[in-house]
């Protein structure tokens, strides 16, 4: 069980690594919660940094679905967005 938990916990730290080169900053955060009031990791931009807040009291195997699929939607949204120049680049050829 601790193996598993470990390698949760690299895969973690590789997903942050992967955010960091794509210049989006990820934080560790615990998470104010109120009766009523369920906080979760979220995604966001401050100014004009890409942000990620991870939940630090979600377990490490909630933090790394989150992570993963927060970057994966934010390769998606760059994709989508290179589409059109790409397209229009190969019609001048």
């Amino acid at each position: 069980m601790e193996k598993g938990k470990k390698k949760q916990e690299v895969l973690l730290e590789e997903l942050i690594a992967k955010a960091k080169q794509r210049n989006i900053e990820v934080r560790t955060e615990r998470l104010l919660r109120e009766v009523g009031y369920h906080a979760r990791s979220g995604r966001c931009r401050l100014k004009e940094q890409e942000l990620i807040i991870l939940d630090r009291d979600a377990p490490v195997r909630d933090q790394v679905e989150f992570l993963a699929e927060a970057l994966s939607e934010q390769q998606s949204i760059c994709e989508e967005t290179l589409l059109p120049s790409k397209r229009a680049v190969q019609e001048k050829r």
